[in-house]
């Protein structure tokens, strides 16, 4: 088993409202993500899968959608709160239909997106888990 991590980031405001009724402000953050793949082993070349197509599929995603933007206005994020743990589950699920990688040698296994350099959340589908072929 092989976990592929590539990384990029993007620049975005949000705001939170808390359930007993007071709110964060808006405020921004460098946001930090990870997309790990699980592959099953390599080529004839020896690569278990190129950065490249991950990565270039990561940073589409992120500027076209996400870089400086307020999150709260995204639908698919912004319900209830723009918080770590839906943009993580959001970037998931549009960098796993962007790739398109073959389930027999390869899934996406996990996205983290890191608010602060000490401050980050994981996606990974409890269901798929890593791939185990």
């Amino acid at each position: 088993m092989y976990l592929i991590r590539v990384k990029d980031d993007f620049s975005a405001a949000h705001s939170l409202r808390w359930p007993d009724g007071s709110a964060e402000g808006l405020h921004g953050h460098n946001w930090l993500v990870e997309a790990v793949v699980a592959c099953t082993g390599v080529d004839k070349s020896g690569i278990a899968l190129d950065f490249t197509v991950v990565g270039n599929a990561l940073h589409e995603l992120l500027g076209a959608e996400l870089d400086h933007r307020n999150l709260n206005m995204l639908p698919g994020i912004n319900e209830p709160n723009a918080t770590s743990e839906r943009i993580a589950r959001w970037i998931f699920d549009r960098l796993d239909a962007a790739l398109n990688l073959p389930p027999e040698t390869a899934a996406l296994d996990s996205v983290t997106v890191w608010e602060t350099p000490s401050c980050g959340v994981t996606y990974q589908p409890a269901a798929r888990g890593r791939t185990r072929r």
